[in-house]
């Protein structure tokens, strides 16, 4: 799988985990109304009512990992993954969607076994993956379903 595939991969898991924890309401936002640090952080990587800015989004994804907020360590993992923000990094990737992955969120154990499954950030393990993948599937996660499907 190319690099691109993957980061295809992972971008598509971050819209559907934002849309699937209620975190995306269609790109209705109350304006900094009780809205958390992850609230912003997807306000920003999406430009839901204020400009597209990955620095931004980044930096509140990363305060609201530091509050153990598994929605903001996968999103954070994401932006080490694909580079949005920050320098591309897999093994800071890889050590957010394992905090994610550990709090049971579907769409960070879905991108922990993408991880393991190209072996990136991490050595290549496609027993573990396929762990992962079983994980964030019977939880209901499509694409991991799609990609046991495959595989």
């Amino acid at each position: 799988m190319s690099i691109k595939k993957i980061l295809l991969l992972l971008g598509l898991s971050v819209l559907l985990a934002a849309c699937s924890t209620g975190r995306y309401e269609g790109g209705s936002y109350a304006a900094n109304q009780g809205e958390t640090a992850t609230d912003l952080g997807v306000r920003y990587l999406l430009g839901r009512g204020v400009p597209k800015n990955d620095a931004k989004a980044f930096y509140f994804f990363s305060q609201a990992a530091k509050q153990d907020d598994p929605f903001a360590q996968n999103q954070l993992a994401y932006m080490y993954a694909s580079g949005k923000g920050t320098a591309r990094d897999y093994g800071k990737a890889f050590t957010y969607y394992q905090l994610a992955a550990d709090h049971h969120l579907a769409s960070a154990q879905y991108n922990l076994g993408l991880l393991y499954w190209n072996g990136l950030g991490v050595g290549q393990n496609k027993v573990v993956a396929k762990e992962w993948f079983h994980r964030s599937a019977s939880q209901g996660f499509e694409p991991a379903k799609k990609m046991l499907a495959t595989i």
